[in-house]
C-alpha cells in the first residue's frame, strides 16, 4: 500500500541566554527574562487519498542530556494549523553546559480526516469503518515514542553562559506516516533535527505569524494568553505594537487589551527569549459567542442557508454555551441577516475578490462566525456574523509564475476540494503581494517558485474563478516543502 505522503514539520527553538548557575523556570513561557527558551513551531502538507482535518501529537517531555534537563512543558500540538505558519508550544529556562543528546516523548496522536476515496475504510487496528465522504477520528498506533537525537553537527552542543542558540526539528510525514495510518517515528527521514543560525540580545530568532489565543491575564504592556490548543503564552508590548479593535475599542492601544477576548498575535521571539507582539488583532470580545474552524460541507440550495464546520476553537462564552464543541463538525445555519466580512487586519488583499454573502462560501475556507446556541426546539448554532480567515493548502506548482508575475497555480489538491460541492475545486490561483512572506525556498522570493515544486501557502480563498474549476487564494505566506515520497 502507498504510504500518504506528505510533509509536517515541527520546529523547536532554544534561546539561551544564561548566567552560570541559572536553574529551570517553573512557570509558563514568559518574555523578557533573559534565560533559556525552548518554543515549539508546526508546520505540515496533507497525505494522499484522505485529507486530514486534523492531526493532534503531545510533546510530553524534551530533555537534553546529561542532567535530564526539561526544554518542553507537556504540549500538544496541532500540526495541520501549521502549514504556512509558526507557533510556540513552550519555553524554559535552562543552565548553560554542554549537552550530548536530545530524548523526546512524543505521545496521545490523534487524527481527524475526511474519507474522500469514494468508498468506506478501515484503517488496521482501528475499530471503526469510516463511510465514504464522513469525517472520522481516529488514534494512530506508533512504533513507538522516544525519539533520541545525539549525534553530529548539532551534538555536542555547547550553550555558553549569556549564549544563544536555536534548534529545528523537523517531522516529515511521507515517512512518518505509514500505509495502514501507524506512525514511525525511527523510519530514514521521519524525524531529523537541525541548529537554526544564532542571533544576540532582541534579534529575531522567529516570526511567529497569525497565533489565536484567549487572553487570561493582563498588566502594564505585558498579557497572556491560551492557544486553541492549551499552550500558555506571555506576551510583551512596545511603543511599535500595532493594534486593530475595529469598533470595539477606537483607541486601538494596549488599553483594549482584556481578559477573554480572543486575540490573533504577530510575535517576534527573540534570541533573549522575549516575545514581543507586532500586531495584535481583536477576533472576538468578552461574552461574545463565537466559533472558528474550517467549513468541510456547504448546504444545498443557491445561495446556501447552512454549512457543516469542523470547530477548531471557541470563545469563552461559545464554552460555556457548548463546552465540547471544539473538535466537533456541527451544522451552522447562516442568519437573517448575516454580515460578511475578510478578517485580513493589516494584510492587503489584492483588487478583485470579495466576501460578501452566501454565495461567497466555499468549501476548504477557514471561517470565523459569531454565533448564537440555542436548545429550543431543538440543538442549532446561528451565525450573525461571518469572517473570513485564512486557509492553508499544501500541493505541487503546476504553473509556475511568469518571469515579473506575482502569480502561480497549484495542483492536484487535497481531496477535500477536489470533491467539494456544487463545484469541484481542481486548482487554486495563488496571487501574492509585496506583503507575502516567502520561506525555505531558493531564493526567498517568488522566483524561488518553480514548476513541480511542493509548496504550502496560507491565505484567504476566495470564491472567484479564474478558469474553470481554478479557485483564487490571496496569501500572505508562502513555503517550500519537501516533495512528498512514493
Amino acid at each position: 500500500m502507498r504510504r500518504l505522503g506528505a510533509t509536517w514539520t515541527i520546529v523547536i527553538l532554544v534561546s539561551i541566554s544564561c548566567m552560570p548557575g541559572c536553574g529551570k523556570s517553573q512557570g509558563p513561557l514568559v518574555g523578557g527574562n533573559g534565560n533559556a527558551q525552548i518554543s515549539l513551531t508546526i508546520h505540515d502538507s496533507p497525505p494522499v487519498g484522505i485529507t486530514v482535518l486534523s492531526l493532534q501529537v503531545t510533546i510530553k517531555t524534551a530533555m537534553l542530556q546529561p542532567g535530564n534537563v526539561s526544554i518542553t512543558l507537556p504540549e500538544t500540538a496541532e500540526l495541520t494549523q501549521l502549514q504556512s505558519d509558526t507557533t510556540i508550544l513552550s519555553s524554559l529556562q535552562i543552565p548553560s553546559g554542554t549537552y550530548t543528546s536530545l530524548v523526546l516523548d512524543i505521545e496521545n496522536p490523534s487524527m481527524t480526516f475526511i474519507n474522500n476515496t469514494g468508498g468506506p475504510i478501515t484503517p488496521p487496528f482501528q475499530s471503526q469503518t469510516c463511510a465514504i465522504n464522513a469525517v472520522c477520528q481516529i488514534t494512530p498506533v506508533t512504533s513507538g515514542t522516544t525519539v533520541t537525537f545525539s549525534t553530529a553537527p548539532v551534538f555536542p552542543l555547547v550553550l555558553a553562559p549569556n549564549a544563544e542558540a536555536g534548534l529545528e526539528l523537523d517531522f516529515n510525514l511521507a515517512d512518518l506516516v505509514q500505509g495502514d495510518f501507524s506512525l514511525n517515528y525511527f523510519t530514514t527521514g521521519a524525524v531529523s533535527l537541525t541548529q537554526l543560525a544564532s542571533v544576540q540580545g532582541a534579534a529575531e530568532i522567529r516570526r511567529l505569524r497569525h497565533v489565536l489565543g484567549t487572553v487570561k491575564l493582563v498588566q502594564t504592556n505585558f498579557f497572556s494568553f491560551t492557544t486553541p490548543t492549551g499552550v500558555l503564552m506571555g506576551i510583551n508590548t512596545d511603543a511599535n505594537t500595532a493594534f486593530s479593535f475595529g469598533a470595539g475599542c477606537l483607541a486601538n492601544n494596549f488599553s483594549c487589551v482584556k481578559a477573554n477576548q480572543v486575540l490573533e498575535v504577530d510575535i517576534s521571539l527573540e534570541g533573549n527569549g522575549t516575545l514581543l507582539a507586532k500586531e495584535v488583532d481583536l477576533e472576538a470580545d468578552v461574552n461574545v459567542e463565537e466559533i472558528s474552524g474550517l467549513l468541510v460541507v456547504l448546504g444545498a440550495g443557491a445561495p446556501p442557508t447552512n454549512f457543516q464546520m469542523l470547530v477548531r476553537q471557541a470563545s469563552p462564552a461559545a464554552l460555556t454555551a457548548s463546552p465540547a464543541v471544539v473538535g466537533t463538525l456541527v451544522t451552522v445555519t447562516i442568519g437573517t441577516p448575516t454580515i460578511f466580512t475578510v478578517d485580513n487586519h493589516s494584510f492587503v488583499l489584492p483588487a478583485g475578490p470579495t466576501f460578501t454573502t452566501a454565495t461567497s462560501l466555499l468549501v476548504g475556507q477557514e471561517l470565523l462566525s459569531d454565533v448564537a446556541f440555542t436548545q429550543v426546539p431543538s440543538p442549532a448554532i446561528t451565525t450573525s456574523t461571518i469572517a473570513l480567515r485564512r486557509s492553508q493548502v499544501t500541493a505541487l506548482v503546476f504553473t509556475a509564475p511568469t518571469v515579473g508575475g506575482t502569480s502561480f497555480v497549484l495542483n492536484p489538491l487535497p481531496s477535500l476540494f477536489q470533491t467539494a460541492l456544487p463545484t469541484n475545486i481542481t486548482s487554486l490561483k495563488v496571487e501574492t503581494t509585496a506583503q507575502t512572506n516567502f520561506e525555505n525556498l531558493t531564493p526567498n522570493t517568488i522566483a524561488g517558485v518553480t514548476l513541480g515544486e511542493n509548496i504550502s501557502v496560507g491565505g484567504f480563498l476566495f470564491n472567484t474563478q479564474p478558469a474553470p474549476g481554478t479557485f483564487t487564494i490571496a496569501v500572505d505566506a508562502v513555503r517550500g516543502q519537501p516533495i512528498p515520497g512514493p
